[in-house]
Formats: structure tokens, sequence, C-alpha cells
């Protein structure tokens, strides 16, 4: 029986065809040349890829860094959270809550009408003008800053600050009447409105009863202007010294600065 004939395998190599057959079991060799050539390419090939795989690198590395950290911080955080019990934490007060605390509660406002001799600009001047008003045996006082007023009389109503205003008219001194609030304690608003009302009728002549009188002595003091009023306003009752009277208005005046 004939062997069947044994067919010749061709490879291309560089476009040139090479013989390849079983019996041999030799794969075609390339010259040197080729073979240069083909490690060359090679070599560039594998630098190409080098370069494009380095350039990449510095991105995914920075990325991968990125993602890494996030996912470790998430899970650190809840970590904590489920391990660190929650407590309620009590509020500390800030400084101006605390400055608010401290401050004074503001004192009630009482309202007088006050005889006004002047309003100045400058101190010197308004210093000036009292010396003159003290000259003549009257009451005065500076109150304020910028402006500066002078006050000559205080009294609970219009009424009888206009019959003080008269008293200084009589001294050729210009007078003004108005209303001005003033803060007094709680606890000394109705002895310094009475002691208001009662230098001021004095002043312009009119009775003050015994039980008025009485009112008074049953009132205590805690601000020195008040009570030095007060003990002037008691010399004028013993003495009937009319000058006891502007004394104790004076002392009334001085609570405005």
């Amino acid at each position: 029986m004939d062997k069947p004939a044994k067919k010749a395998i061709v490879i291309k190599v560089n476009g040139k065809e090479q013989p390849y057959t079983t019996a041999t079991n030799v794969l075609p060799q390339w010259t040197s040349d080729e073979s240069d050539e083909r490690h060359e390419k090679q070599d560039d090939s594998i630098q190409f890829d080098s370069k494009r795989y380095k350039k990449r690198s510095p991105w995914r590395s920075f990325l991968l860094a990125i993602a890494l950290a996030v996912v470790l911080g998430t899970s650190f955080g809840l970590f904590v959270l489920t391990i660190i019990p929650t407590t309620e934490t009590p509020s500390t007060p800030t400084l101006q809550q605390e400055q608010k605390e401290e401050e004074p509660m503001m004192k009630p406002t009482a309202t007088v009408f006050v005889v006004q001799g002047g309003v100045f600009q400058d101190t010197e001047a308004a210093k000036a003008y009292v010396q003159k008003i003290k000259g003549q045996h009257r009451p005065s006082v500076m109150v304020g800053k910028q402006p500066i007023y002078v006050f000559l009389g205080m009294a609970l109503t219009k009424e009888e600050a206009k019959k003080i205003a008269s008293l200084y008219e009589l001294l050729g001194v210009d007078t003004y009447v108005k209303t001005w609030n003033i803060s007094v304690g709680e606890k000394e608003k109705e002895p310094f409105m009475t002691i208001v009302s009662a230098i001021s009728l004095l002043l312009n002549g009119q009775p003050f009863s015994n039980e008025q009188w009485k009112q008074l002595e049953s009132y205590s003091f805690q601000d020195e202007h008040m009570k030095k009023a007060y003990e002037a306003l008691f010399a004028f009752r013993q003495t009937n010294d009319q000058s006891q009277l502007w004394i104790a208005q004076q002392h009334l005046l001085n609570v405005l600065q």
C-alpha cells in the first residue's frame, strides 16, 4: 500500500516563503540582519509600551491614593461613631451673655421740669457761667458734655418750674423751662419726688403741711446728694433761713450729673 505523500508547509517570513516539512521539523531560520531588525522592532515596541505605562502610572497612583483615603476616612468615622457614645455637653454662656447678666437692672426714670440757664459747646464758658450764678448765691449745675446744659432749678410741674424761673429773672438771668428724665432707684423714687415738690413749694412761698413733713421724716436715703438735700430742707424748717432752700436745691441738681 502506498504511503500518502507528505505535504510541504510554506511559511512567509518578511514577505519571503520558507518551506517547512514535518520530516525535517526545522523552523525556517532568519538571517542575522533579519534577526537584528526583528529585535530592534521588539525593543522599540517595549520602549513605547514602557513610556506609555510610565505616563499613566502617576495619575493612577494619585487617584488610587485619594480613593483609598476616602474609604479609610469614612470607615474610621463610622467606627468612631459606633464605639464612642454621644453625650450632650452643657452650653457655656458667651461673653455677651455674661456681660448682660452682670449689668445692673436699668433704674426707673422720673420726669421733672428743669429751669435751664444756658447751653454751651465750650466747657470753660459753661464753668464761667456756673460761677456767675453761684456768685449770686443761686444753685447751678453742668449736665452733659456735647452740648453742656446748665440747670438752675427743678420742680415736679411746669407751673412750679416757671415760678422758680421768675426768681432768676429778677437777677437778670434768662431761663428756659423744659422736661428732663432722671434715673433713680425704685426705693428712692418716691422720696426724691417728695423732696423736689417740697423745695419748689417752699421757694415759691407756698405752705408745707405737718403731714408732709412727717412723710419726709419717714424716708431713708442712700444717695448722698438726696441725703444732703433732706438735711438742708429740715435746717430751713428749724431756722426759716431761705438760703437753706437754695442749698437743698443745689444738692438735688447734683443728682442730675
